[in-house]
């Protein structure tokens, strides 16, 4: 095999990254991100009662399991393959959209209850502060990388 063959394949230094790599920074922006404000909306709604903000915060937590298993993916999908996996890990990507998936239907079906055991007592929601994390999270929502 020529040198300049071998060199094609090897990556030196500061040169051109990996399409790999170049996809896990900006999602690992998202997640840092979506992982502050999910905690903001999760405190603000527990704080303020309102289920509208744990509702989204329970979705920004989909949001951040599914940030996360990308990453996860992505790193566990550059793996060789080896005799007992001949296609190697690319399943992994498949298998995290599945894992979100199941979540983010678990998620709906736990809001889905609260919202009508609230229908009979309506809780009282602190709407000033309600709004300011609400507001907050939509301006999160059209800064992330990818929106």
């Amino acid at each position: 095999m020529s040198h300049q063959a071998l060199d094609s394949n090897h990556h030196h230094g500061n040169a051109e990254e990996s399409p790999e790599r170049a996809n896990r920074r900006p999602l690992a922006i998202a997640l840092l991100i979506t992982g502050l404000f999910l905690v903001v909306e999760t405190i603000g709604g527990l704080i303020t009662g309102s289920l509208a903000l744990l509702a989204d915060a329970g979705h920004m937590a989909t949001d951040v399991a599914a940030l996360a298993l990308s990453l996860f993916a992505i790193w566990r999908a550059q793996r060789p393959a080896t005799p007992e996996r001949s296609y190697g890990f690319a399943r992994a990507e498949v298998l995290a959209a599945l894992v979100n998936a199941a979540t983010l239907v678990a998620i709906s079906i736990y809001i889905f209850w609260e919202a009508f055991s609230r229908i009979g007592a309506p809780p009282e929601v602190d709407s000033g502060p309600m709004l300011a994390v609400a507001s907050a999270g939509l301006g999160q929502t059209r800064c992330r990388p990818g929106s």
